[in-house]
Order: C-alpha cells, then structure tokens, then sequence
C-alpha cells in the first residue's frame, strides 16, 4: 500500500471519528455485538469513548481505514461512561456493561514509565492485509516516546501473532482463558513484548 497519513484522534473531525468508530466496530464484533446490533447506537457510543489523545488513525483518501491507540502507566485509550451506558443500552443492563467494561478497560496497566502497551488495534474489513497496521506500528516506534512496547494478542488471532513477530516482538507470557471459552472464540492470550534499542 502506497504511503498512508497517520494523525491523532485530536486533528480529526466528527465525520473522522465516525468512521474510526465504524472500524472499532466491525474490529471486535463480539464485544460490540454484545452490546447491541444497532450499528447507529454502537457509532454513537462509541465516539465520546476514545480518549482522542492516546489514539491514532491511519487515513488513505481523507478516510478512516485503520485505528491504534496505546496506554501508559497513568491512563487508558478507552473511557466509558456510566450514565452513556445506562442511556444507550437501558439502566440495568448498561450498570451490569459498564461494570465490566471499566474492570476490563480502565484498570490501570503494569507498564513503567519507559513503556507503553498497544491497545485497539484495528483495520477496516476491505484494508485488511494491505499494510495499515504496519504503518500505524512504525509511526509507534518512531513518534512514541518510549522504549519498550507491549500488546496482547489471542492465540486464535494468528495472523496478528507474526505481524507482531515480524516487526519484532515476542511472547513473554501466556494466560488461559479459563472461562466462557467458547463465547470468547480463543483459549488464552499471549503478551508481546518489543524493545526499542534507539531509544
């Protein structure tokens, strides 16, 4: 793929965001489903989410094709609200969502301050493939000011396993999915982990 522009989820505008918002969606459609099938709803929602700062977008023609954020030792890329929640999805079910979502996606991560953990890592359906992740990676290590770089991954996801492995990173632990296997479609998940030698 020719030369994308990458920018902060701070440069772009409402028409911007409602598209990386799309490719979230169609990203992690189990997580989204989830939720609720209404495609207008979930683009709604997710929106005042991101924490615009600690996400980026990969553009080709003016448009949102592919998303990467990334947490630090003070503050995660996702932040859901309770009172949305409950308004999207309906009081008690937006309580029991917003329950989990917070435990899952604002605790805080074990990561120092020379490092950062990759989160949201997402492409359109018809991008896939065609090198948007890569740059998105490379724009990371190159702008980011940290030295070591850690992501999860499920075991299922073996597409996204080498790219990771070819960019550099390696499995440092495994954890099994002890629980509701079957509705979460993997059986463990692997920590990654790529260290910078520039920085």
């Amino acid at each position: 793929m020719e030369t994308l522009l990458i920018k902060s989820f701070t440069e772009l505008d409402n028409v911007r965001l409602e598209e990386a918002a799309n490719v979230f969606i169609d990203s992690y459609p189990e997580m989204m489903t989830l939720l609720s099938r209404d495609r207008a709803v979930l683009v709604d929602f997710m929106k005042p989410s991101f924490a615009t700062e600690l996400y980026y977008a990969a553009l080709w023609n003016g448009k949102v094709i592919g998303i990467m954020a990334y947490s630090t030792m003070a503050q995660r890329p996702l932040c859901f609200d309770k009172k949305r929640m409950q308004k999207a999805f309906g009081t008690f079910k937006g309580w029991v969502y917003y329950c989990f979502f917070s435990w899952h996606f604002h605790s805080p991560l074990a990561v120092h301050l020379d490092e950062c953990f990759i989160e949201s890592v997402a492409t359109s359906p018809e991008s896939r493939g065609k090198g948007v992740a890569t740059a998105l990676l490379n724009y990371f290590f190159e702008h980011l000011p940290y030295r070591d770089f850690h992501l999860e991954v499920v075991d299922t996801n073996t597409n996204a396993i080498r790219l990771y492995q070819k960019h550099g990173f390696t499995i440092v632990k495994s954890k099994k999915q002890r629980l509701f296997r079957k509705q979460a479609g993997f059986n463990e998940t692997y920590t990654m982990k790529k260290m910078l030698l520039t920085k």
